[in-house]
């Protein structure tokens, strides 16, 4: 009945209500999620400073690789089930949800506790100084050992949402992040003032977060579980059907393949900023202050992203659903919306951060632990952030070519402004101008040609569906009355 009842929403609901019901608990959730890192940083960069900052820059790699293959089942699997709900194949859907429960498994215990034990050799291949290992390979450690809890919530979450339960979707991130938001401090320092009183911590530094991190997605694994083993759920996990399904199993992947990839290659182009700051830096100390502003900035550039992906996620459905359906008007007016809402707002909040940037970097140090990272970094963010107004429209175009099921379309635009503009740029620009202000100049410039090669393929998909549209009309007025 569940199911039923969110067909027939997706369905028929105006379009403006049902987009903002499944995009503010998405965005939400994004933000909330985003938070993980973000109260992490924040933490370890006033408590170890800058070398702490830089180290956790280190992690981003190795990290964003663990998110490409969460997404790739995640956003793969909820396109494949929303699409399988439009067309009534429930049982298909419930396939697709034990084929991923399985591919995450089989990462969180085969993969990555092997990869736990070659964390130092990985760091300094991406561009870590001997004073930014250390703490970078502690907290990785004990990620990779947890990886399944992070699969098993935050992958699973899409399919929550993809069934029609957004707020039950926001509840899972945000259950995890006000955890550990509380945890932390306890982890990380050695007291922890409350105002009234002080209480003692444990002091471990780095590790308390990535701890405090774990736990904390321990409990919302624990949510997710609960919500699809009761016998009531709209559809239920059974363990007969965690296992994989050959003939569904390529589905998801095209379709997860474009967030998988653009996370890929973050990670790669991640590695990239690293390895150049320690390549052209003329000394390991300037190294690390590049790295440590680059991961400062990086962090505020996904807080500024995630309300835009929050309404990706929240058309997603909509759009996958009506696509099933060959329901294409209520495509374009979903589309469009998301396109003004999410357009808008990134273009209002790259404007804030350029006004802000100082107070922002502030956020993540002390200005007496931080003099020289503070006297450069606000400027470097000025330039990152210049190219950035008109993203948010370039990221909608390459969500809905994703939730039609055309990861080909999406993962060609993700790849053209990751790896066919940016590393191109990178490494040219240093050899034309100041080297380390030449690596900063490349992510403006390729925001810029990636906005006018998302324009491209959106006209001509509006064509295409003004086509669609056409047929259709045209065949309803041949039919007898």
């Amino acid at each position: 009945m569940a199911v039923s009842r969110a067909s027939k929403e997706l369905a028929r609901f105006p379009v403006g209500n049902l987009l903002w019901k499944y995009s503010v608990p998405a965005i939400v959730g994004m933000l909330v999620m985003a938070l993980y890192n973000v109260v992490d940083r924040l933490y370890v960069g006033r408590c170890v400073g800058p070398d702490g900052l830089a180290g956790f820059a280190l992690t981003f790699p190795p990290m964003m690789v663990m998110l490409a293959f969460g997404l790739l089942l995640g956003v793969g699997t909820a396109t494949r089930i929303s699409i399988a709900m439009g067309q009534g194949k429930r049982s298909v859907a419930q396939c697709y949800l034990g084929q991923a429960v399985c591919v995450y498994l089989l990462l969180s215990f085969l993969v990555y506790p092997l990869c736990a034990f070659f964390v130092e050799p990985l760091l300094e291949a991406t561009g870590g100084t001997a004073a930014t290992i250390p703490p970078a390979a502690d907290y990785l450690r004990i990620v990779f050992w947890c990886a399944a809890f992070q699969y098993l919530s935050f992958g699973l979450n899409h399919t929550i949402r993809a069934e029609g339960h957004p707020t039950k979707a926001l509840m899972t991130m945000l259950i995890g992040a006000v955890l550990n938001a509380v945890l932390d401090p306890f982890f990380i320092f050695d007291e922890v003032p409350l105002g009234f009183c002080t209480l003692p911590g444990l002091g471990l530094k780095i590790q308390g977060a990535a701890i405090a991190t774990c736990l904390s997605q321990a409990v919302s694994a624990a949510w997710v579980l609960a919500h699809f083993l009761r016998p009531s759920a709209g559809l239920r996990l059974r363990w007969g059907f965690v296992r994989l399904y050959r003939p569904l199993l390529w589905g998801v992947v095209v379709a997860g393949l474009p967030p998988f990839a653009l996370n890929l290659v973050g990670s790669a182009i991640t590695a990239l900023y690293n390895i150049l700051f320690k390549a052209l830096a003329p000394t390991e100390a300037v190294a690390g202050r590049e790295i440590a502003a680059i991961g400062i900035v990086m962090t505020v550039q996904m807080l500024v992203c995630m309300p835009v992906l929050g309404v990706a996620q929240g058309m997603q459905p909509i759009l996958g659903f009506n696509y099933g359906a060959r329901n294409y008007r209520r495509m374009r007016r979903t589309f469009n919306l998301a396109a003004w809402w999410g357009g808008g707002y990134i273009a209002l909040a790259s404007a804030l951060v350029l006004l802000f940037r100082r107070p922002l970097f502030l956020l993540f140090c002390k200005e007496e632990m931080a003099g020289e990272l503070l006297a450069h970094g606000p400027s470097e963010m000025a330039v990152f952030f210049c190219g950035f107004t008109f993203v948010g429209y370039a990221i909608l175009v390459g969500q809905y070519f994703q939730s039609i099921g055309r990861g080909g379309v999406a993962l060609a635009m993700s790849l053209s402004r990751q790896c066919f503009l940016l590393v191109p740029l990178m490494l040219l620009l240093p050899k034309v101008m100041d080297p380390i202000l030449g690596v900063w100049w490349a992510a403006p410039i390729s925001d810029v040609l990636s906005v006018l090669i998302a324009l491209g393929f959106h006209l001509h998909e509006r064509r295409r569906l003004s086509r669609l549209i056409a047929a259709q009309e045209a065949g309803r007025a041949l039919r007898p009355a």
